[in-house]
């Protein structure tokens, strides 16, 4: 009897017999496929391969070769005679071609240009000599704390106040009192910047790859010093809403993320963060800070952590306010950002109101990650500068929006250079940050959050008694008093509200009357957010609530009718923003900025307040 165990190896055998055949036919005639391709083309493809792995980058050789330089070399695949070249894994077989001016550029160190003259501004150089050899004490060193006398004699700068409008080129007669939305350039910044201008369009490629790039990476390294952080650590961008979109797109996020915001961030900043989620499938969670939590930095806090105790481990990034646009209120973004470390999310302080108003700003201090400052609003350079700085840990994984010349040679390279781009705004920024320093910048801080504060002050008492007043010539003359020449109310701005018994008004949008201010009821006046030694302290803006007015309500559309009518009859710029039922103005206090500018301000709203009804007989 034979091994029962026979057939059954005869049939997978005959069966894997079959295969090898199978496979070897089929390799064959691939083989023989691709040799005819070959011959038909002079070229086989195994040749043509092989090229490649030896050939430079650029064209494969050969008479039927149209293609252009690809800069690719190594595994990258030549086929059809050159005529395109496939590249299977982009990350590690394609390779840039950067330029040699960008990758010096790269590695200059700053401190090597400051004797280099052909890439700086005479008119810079002259100012930085004249402030060199007067005796002011208000440079880059002074640490004065009050808003101080004016620059003493000899200084080539003038008295802060209306005599400072001088250094600006804002318009003659006008009133502005709103130097937090877009800022205000200083004249010598924006004839630097013209000097600029004028050296790229004289000799445009020479500019761009020699003077534009050494300028540039001087004027990073001055902005850096300005907020206490190492040069190598900051980059440029055109303003901070492109700089949080860049970190926005770089963090890595997936479905079931949180991104945690408040309800005081950035409109635009707030769009970013609900696209970028949107796209990840990852969820937003808002932070309501309400009236109670914005007059005290320990309930901004608190309210922050009930949000990371829901969130946990999912929060992946939180984006805070430094300074919030409406209401200015200074958020304690140190003891946040610790906090939301402490749940592993990555954290972006949005600093767009903070360099020029927060005294002694030290951003690496803070803990984050990333921050971002606008240099053009407090900092009075031309528009189009801001600074993102990163955590060196977080260098490494964050790129521009703008892929170009800098690709693969670090992120110092890719941010300096986003293609062709008239840079000479971000050139001026050591030009305002000359004049900061020689008026003294935290002198300049402290005295914008005294101005606005006592500003504040008298405007609320002007405009409440003329709203508690009828027709008597006393009350009249008390609400047309003018505005207290020092010290009255608030000196350092900070956060202040109504009677709480008559129910205050949240610039969160949580409740509150729907009337306005009437008689016997104080005007609200939002602001400020702690101590400076703390990293708090008042911004140069407060909010102040507005009495009810002759023909306009609590509604956007009539806040924006206000603001035009402000604009455009009385010279005023101011924004007036309606929340919760009422309407407030927000007031600055910039450099050029005295309290004659708020008594214009009282006189024109006054003139619009509603008249209480005459008593009956």
């Amino acid at each position: 009897m034979g091994n029962p165990l026979e057939p059954i190896a005869r049939h997978f055998g005959q069966k894997a017999a079959i295969l090898v055949a199978a496979w070897g036919i089929t390799k064959l005639a691939r083989a023989g496929i691709k040799a005819l391709k070959g011959r038909r083309s002079g070229d086989s493809g195994d040749g043509a391969d092989a090229a490649a792995s030896s050939a430079p980058p650029g064209p494969t050789p050969g008479p039927s070769s149209t293609a252009a330089p690809s800069g690719g070399r190594g595994g990258a695949a030549v086929k059809a005679g050159g005529r395109y070249k496939l590249y299977h894994r982009p990350a590690t077989e394609y390779h840039p071609h950067n330029p040699t001016w960008l990758a010096e550029a790269a590695r200059m160190d700053p401190a090597d240009l400051a004797t280099d003259l052909t890439w700086q501004c005479p008119a810079l150089l002259e100012f930085q000599s004249k402030v060199a050899g007067s005796s002011s004490g208000t440079g880059s060193g002074s640490q004065q704390q009050a808003p101080g006398p004016p620059p003493p004699r000899g200084s080539p700068l003038p008295p802060l106040g209306l005599p400072a409008r001088a250094l600006f080129a804002l318009e003659a007669g006008a009133c502005y009192l709103n130097h937090g939305s877009y800022g205000a350039a200083l004249r010598l910044a924006l004839d630097v910047r013209a000097w600029y201008q004028a050296q790229l369009e004289a000799q445009p490629v020479r500019f761009m790859e020699t003077t534009a790039l050494k300028a540039l990476v001087a004027a990073v390294a001055d902005a850096a010093r300005f907020v206490g952080a190492p040069p190598c650590d900051v980059v440029p961008a055109p303003n901070a809403t492109t700089a949080v979109n860049a970190v926005a797109a770089c963090v890595p996020l997936r479905r079931g993320d949180w991104v945690l915001m408040t309800n005081l961030t950035y409109p635009a900043v707030k769009s970013t963060l609900a696209r970028v989620a949107a796209a990840a499938g990852a969820s937003l969670i808002e932070v309501q800070l309400g009236l109670e939590e914005l007059s005290r930095p320990g309930a901004v806090l608190a309210a922050v952590q009930t949000a990371l105790a829901a969130g946990g481990r999912r929060i992946r990034l939180a984006v805070i306010d430094h300074v919030a646009s409406f209401p200015p209120v200074v958020l304690p973004v140190a003891a946040i950002t610790a906090a939301c470390k402490q749940v592993g999310a990555q954290v972006l302080v949005d600093g767009a109101h903070a360099l020029g108003t927060v005294p002694g700003l030290k951003v690496p201090a803070l803990g984050a990650d990333y921050y971002v400052a606008n240099l053009h609003k407090w900092g009075c350079s031309p528009k189009g500068a801001a600074l993102l700085w990163a955590a060196p840990e977080r260098q490494g994984g964050l790129r521009p929006l703008v892929t170009s010349h800098g690709c693969g040679l670090g992120w110092r390279a890719e941010f300096l250079w986003q293609g062709t781009l008239d840079m000479s705004s971000w050139l001026a920024v050591p030009a305002a940050l000359a004049v900061l320093r020689a008026l003294g910048p935290d002198r300049t801080a402290r005295r914008s959050a005294d101005l606005v504060g006592r500003a504040a002050d008298a405007l609320a008492a002007r405009w409440e008694a003329a709203a508690a007043s009828a027709t008597a010539p006393a009350s009249v003359s008390a609400a047309t008093a003018p505005l207290p020449p020092s010290g009255a109310g608030a000196a350092n701005g900070s956060t202040t509200a109504g009677d709480s018994a008559n129910g205050g008004a949240s610039s969160g949008g949580r409740g509150g009357r729907a009337e306005g201010a009437g008689a016997g009821r104080r005007l609200l006046r939002l602001g400020g957010g702690g101590e400076w030694a703390e990293g708090g302290g008042a911004a140069g803006m407060l909010a102040l609530e507005l009495p009810p007015l002759e023909g306009y309500g609590p509604t956007a559309p009539d806040a924006g009718r206000l603001q035009r009518w402000l604009r455009g009859e009385r010279r005023i710029e101011v924004p007036v923003i309606a929340v919760d039922g009422r309407l407030f103005v927000r007031i600055s206090g910039a450099i050029y900025n005295d309290l004659s500018d708020y008594e214009q301000l009282g006189e024109a709203i006054q003139s619009l307040q509603r008249r209480p009804a005459a008593a009956a007989p």
